[in-house]
């Protein structure tokens, strides 16, 4: 095969993953939707792969990647697919957390790491959030990881849930997902779209979406609860499409080592300095207990995260920063014995922040965050202030038809901090 013929069977095969099949059913519709957007692809990650040597791959996500699916199946294909490489995991995904949050935590959790190519997966938790905080979000991550290393590999990554699925069939994206798309246009990151294949053997009627069981009168059923797919199902077919369009990769950028630039951003005032903070380096008031995690049974399935964790239980307790910036806020544990926070910047009461919510079940320990954003660009004075008394959570638990079951285990109203999240700089204490 001569190289014009080569160039053209690949064309067809980038067409053919790009652009849904219109035979498949009326409602599938030739519109927006898409497999795989290569854009600039991944030419430092297959250049290592190839020629050997050691790559760190990251997964930064939601409880999707977090399950042990398409993450899992994915690295043990790396290392099949390219024998000469030495490949090491980052697992940064937690369950319930955007990007919002994922940008705050990038340092801790990723960057420290220093991963050759990192996966982001938050469309479907980024479903209710603000199109302009997904943009500025994103848009940190993006840029953070170039700053420290130019040479990462970036791959946004889109799954599906049941809100998703009738637009992903009438061949839109969901709005998450387009807004992430203009990152990726802007910074030439490769997109894959995992929602397209399940979309369209849904509309086939080869797959059932959700179902009690992974099988119904012999078709396959993509998940249990419409979010996260079983394993031997949904993310088998989130792994094949993950494979599909790597091939599709490798094939256009063999292995030619390139430096990503980073143009002017999008967004202004994108999420550019996050960090998070730790508690000690704090002012707290007198009866804070600060325990290590592995030391407490709640909450020793953190310790991947963080060693140590503050707990606040009388009325008025206080938790005081000073930094200069944008944004200010926690991450924080819910869970049946938690209560409300009071918000107070520069001396004036900002907010109270409800840290139950109706998740807040009695086997329940979460990792759980709140953001305090757009305050003046200028030296703050914050202090977090632990309210107990007490208020109607049996009617908080009723929004989502839970009970209280053991009243005992909603009695106290605590406020268990772990980090303190800033955008800026942190100042004398």
């Amino acid at each position: 095969m001569n190289a014009i013929s080569k160039c053209i069977g690949l064309i067809v095969l980038i067409l053919h993953l790009s652009v849904p099949s219109l035979s498949a059913t009326d409602k599938f519709v030739k519109n927006n939707i898409f497999e795989l957007h290569p854009r600039g692809g991944l030419p430092n990650f297959f250049a290592k792969a190839l020629q050997g040597g050691p790559l760190k791959v990251a997964y930064f996500g939601g409880s999707i990647t977090a399950q042990d699916g398409w993450r899992v199946k994915s690295f043990e294909w790396f290392k099949e697919r390219f024998p000469k490489a030495e490949f090491f995991e980052i697992n940064a995904a937690i369950g319930g957390t955007g990007s919002d949050f994922g940008v705050f935590r990038l340092r801790d959790h990723l960057l420290k790491f220093n991963p050759d190519l990192v996966f982001i997966e938050f469309a479907v938790n980024d479903s209710k959030t603000p199109s302009n905080t997904i943009v500025r979000s994103m848009e940190g991550i993006v840029r953070q990881i170039w700053q420290q290393n130019s040479s990462a590999d970036i791959c946004f990554v889109y799954t599906i849930k049941n809100t998703f699925l009738e637009s992903e069939q009438n061949g839109q994206l969901p709005e998450s997902a387009i807004t992430m798309e203009k990152i990726a246009d802007e910074y030439q990151i490769p997109t894959i779209n995992f929602g397209f294949e399940v979309a369209k053997l849904v509309s086939i009627n080869q797959l059932i979406f959700k179902g009690e069981s992974k099988s119904q009168n012999g078709v396959m059923v993509f998940s249990p609860d419409g979010v996260h797919p079983y394993l031997e199902t949904g993310h088998a077919i989130y792994q094949n499409v993950l494979k599909r369009s790597f091939e599709v990769m490798v094939a256009i950028n063999p292995g030619k080592f390139k430096n990503h630039n980073l143009p002017q951003p999008l967004a202004a005032d994108y999420f550019a300095n996050t960090q998070m903070i730790d508690i000690r380096d704090t002012k707290l008031s007198k009866h804070w207990r600060i325990f290590r995690v592995e030391n407490e049974p709640s909450f020793n399935g953190f310790a991947k995260y963080l060693k140590r964790v503050g707990k606040a239980g009388r009325d008025g307790e206080t938790l005081t920063i000073r930094f200069r910036g944008r944004t200010i806020g926690a991450m924080d544990f819910i869970g049946p014995d938690v209560g409300r926070v009071i918000v107070e910047i520069d001396g004036a009461v900002k907010d109270t922040v409800f840290r139950f919510n109706p998740y807040c079940t009695s086997n329940s320990r979460l990792m759980h965050y709140f953001l305090i954003d757009r305050l003046e660009d200028k030296d703050h004075v914050v202090v977090f202030r632990v309210l107990t008394e007490p208020f109607d959570k049996a009617a908080i638990l009723a929004k989502i038809g839970n009970k209280i079951k053991n009243p005992d285990d909603f009695e106290e109203n605590n406020w268990y901090v772990g980090k303190i999240l800033i955008d800026g700089k942190l100042l004398s204490q």
